[in-house]
């Protein structure tokens, strides 16, 4: 029982029900003021009604066609039904056919909607009124074509304008909730609309991640090998000078291809960015990552059979990616152990595989295997496959990417 009152507060407190009110009542007025232009048929409440009803049709269907009037619509109905979420109902003009069908189908309910309301309102807001004073009234009144006696012996009908004030107002607030529900459905996104836009959102989130990715194993391993470089000149600082120009040189070069790997990352983000078409590294450019390896201290023994400028693009600036992450995982995880790459390509598929020693005494890296999934995801998006893993006291990345895509 203390539900109900609680709602009725909060329904006559909400400044939401008295602006759909509005809108009901703006959308009933339609009708009324095309009567007012055609003579002779406000000679009975019936007739009256039916050409509130009738008349307006023919126009409505028409202003409902024009693209513009979905917008004005959109608009009215986002500032007077207040959605809990805008996004249910459109601002843009008609695009489509079909925009322009149920926006005019949105016209000619919204009028016979307002209109019935109304009418029902005027009613019970006659009736009500009648009730109220006809115990101060001598003789009787109809209403509705039902004879209401007057006079102070019928003061009980006080008791029964309570509940229809009440139920007056409950009739508004629930048609508000319908005149509402109609125009999420007709003036709201299309079902062709909102496939579009949860594809944009999908493809939104795939390049953020995909950017993420990049980031993840371009700048990730240069990080990683800037500081093993940078460790490895302190240490030697006085004892090999040459050796440590040859680290200076290599975090130099590293931290320029960094930059090189963030201004492209960064790049995909704009459109129309000259960024955003620089060539990305592919198996051609393994020779250069293995020196940079080697320049951080790390001993790499690569064994390559193979003609890479055969190798797709696609699958190509992918294997580098995963060959990348790999080492990228083995100077952190295993510092100064030796890492065996062999990279081959046979008439179907590339294989690779980096191999290096565990170390049981080495420092824990931080991370989150994000590197590990980021390797797994790209040999999958190229219908290959990517595993990772102890064997023999050894850590093995092996991958296997077709040549040719769903192969």
């Amino acid at each position: 029982m203390r539900r109900l009152p609680s709602t009725l507060y909060d329904a006559l407190s909400q400044g939401r029900t008295y602006a759909r009110g509005l809108h009901l009542l703006l959308g009933a007025a339609v009708g009324p003021a095309c009567v007012l232009v055609w003579p002779g048929i406000t000679e009975s409440l019936v007739r009256t009604l039916a050409a509130c009803a009738l008349v307006p049709v023919i126009p409505l269907l028409l202003i409902g066609l024009v693209p513009g009037t979905r917008r004005a619509e959109g608009i009215q109905a986002r500032l007077l039904l207040v959605p809990d979420d805008e996004n249910d109902i459109g601002r843009a003009p008609a695009r489509s056919l079909s925009d322009r069908r149920r926006t005019s189908v949105w016209l000619v309910l919204r009028c016979w909607w307002g209109l019935l309301v109304a009418s029902v309102v005027a009613q019970l807001l006659s009736v009500t009124g009648t009730l109220a004073t006809a115990p101060a009234v001598e003789g009787a009144r109809t209403v509705l074509g039902v004879t209401v006696p007057g006079g102070h012996r019928h003061i009980w009908y006080l008791g029964l304008v309570p509940p229809l004030l009440l139920a007056t107002f409950a009739l508004v607030v629930w048609a508000g909730k319908v005149q509402l529900a109609l125009a999420r459905r007709l003036l709201g996104p299309s079902t062709a609309e909102r496939l579009a836009e949860a594809e944009s959102r999908a493809d939104g989130l795939l390049a953020r991640n995909r950017l993420a990715g990049e980031l993840h194993d371009s700048i990730g391993h240069a990080l990683t090998a800037t500081v093993l470089q940078a460790s490895a000149a302190r240490e030697l600082i006085d004892v090999d000078r040459d050796f440590v120009i040859r680290a200076l040189t290599a975090i130099e070069d590293t931290g320029r291809r960094a930059m090189d790997d963030l201004e492209r990352t960064l790049g995909y983000l704009k459109e129309d960015e000259p960024a955003a078409r620089t060539v990305r590294p592919t198996l051609a450019d393994v020779g250069q990552l293995l020196e940079a390896s080697r320049a951080a201290g790390v001993t790499v023994r690569s064994r390559t059979a193979a003609d890479v400028d055969a190798v797709p693009g696609v699958v190509s600036r992918e294997a580098y990616r995963i060959l990348q992450e790999a080492l990228t995982n083995a100077m952190k995880h295993a510092p100064g152990s030796p890492v065996d790459v062999d990279l081959d390509v046979t008439g179907e598929q590339v294989r690779l595989t980096v191999a290096n020693r565990l170390v049981e005494e080495a420092p824990r890296a931080s991370g989150t295997g994000k590197g590990l999934r980021s390797l797994r995801e790209r040999a999958a998006l190229l219908g290959g496959r990517a595993t990772a893993g102890a064997t023999s006291g050894r850590w093995t990345v092996s991958a296997r990417l077709p040549l040719r895509l769903g192969s």
